[in-house]
């Protein structure tokens, strides 16, 4: 291994020790992504891991939201992956709009330089290393959006924009954690993790999202291909013949733990931005806005 291979390796074990406390947490969080499968036996059980789980280590669910009661979802990867009911969903954009792809918290927002460059937390990162096996010529001068993903939030993806999904790249990388506070610019988190890339043509250019995995984080499916399940250490590209198509706000794919999802925009004239650092999104409420 090499030494810049063994230095983000440790640094992957730091981060998840500092963000633990320790190695008595760390070694029960990893059991606990061990079992997160592991069907739970009782309704009781359930609501007591659940309500542990969220409302102690994390932030209150708010219930109304679910699709089902609590004590439905059979294990804790089927509730981290829930749905949020349509109601408390609505989505009110327009054609002119590309539309935030999850739940979350906005941790960067703005416009990509003509360098080819987006800096986030004083870390610059370039499209050709964000976007390998993917043409970045298209987001130049773009706008971008990065949203941070809590434990708390629905972790699945929409698509931002009427379209037609023509490629999907996965990226193997590491495990960093992709919470903002751990973040350092040694260590360029969205350019070493792991990764998928979704591109979209639609009426407004083309379009990518970028799902980041975070710590504990392997598994990024995708609903419109669910035999996409690449492993091992090399790129995967697949492109689709006739493409697939997709309509505003429809889910498109599911993180399991924590994670990121960045939004790619071609650039346009007169461009409203309507969101904000530090801002608590939802899916389907507008980001961008296209004349």
């Amino acid at each position: 291994m090499s030494d810049r291979l063994l230095t983000n390796k440790m640094e992957e074990v730091r981060q998840a020790w500092r963000i633990h406390g320790g190695i008595v947490t760390l070694c029960a969080a990893v059991l606990g992504v061990r079992l997160a499968r592991v069907k739970i036996p009782s309704r009781r059980l359930r609501l007591l891991v659940y309500r542990t789980l969220y409302g102690k280590k994390y932030p209150a669910l708010d219930e109304t939201e679910l699709e089902q009661p609590l004590w439905a979802y059979p294990s804790l990867n089927a509730l981290f992956t829930r749905g949020v009911r349509p109601e408390c969903r609505p989505i009110a954009a327009t054609a002119n709009d590309f539309l935030c792809p999850c739940d979350g918290t906005v941790q960067e927002i703005g416009k990509i330089d003509q360098e080819q460059r987006l800096t986030v937390k004083d870390t610059e990162y370039n499209l050709a290393s964000l976007l390998p096996g993917i043409a970045g010529d298209a987001f130049h001068g773009g706008h971008f959006a990065i949203i941070f993903l809590s434990p708390r939030d629905c972790h699945r993806v929409f698509s931002p924009q009427a379209g037609r999904i023509e490629e999907v790249v996965h990226v193997p990388g590491y495990r960093l954690l992709v919470h903002p506070p751990y973040q350092r610019k040694e260590f360029p988190v969205f350019t070493l993790n792991e990764r998928v890339i979704i591109r979209w043509t639609t009426p407004h250019g083309t379009c990518a999202v970028v799902l980041v995995a975070g710590w504990g984080v392997g598994n990024i499916t995708l609903r419109f291909d669910p035999s996409f399940r690449p492993h091992g250490k090399k790129l995967t590209r697949k492109t689709y013949a006739g493409s697939v198509a997709v309509s505003q706000a429809e889910w498109v794919a599911t993180f399991e733990l924590g994670s990121t999802a960045i939004l790619l925009t071609e650039p346009a004239e007169c461009v409203t931005v309507r969101a904000v650092r530090d801002q608590q999104v939802k899916y389907g409420q507008p980001l961008f806005s296209f004349p």
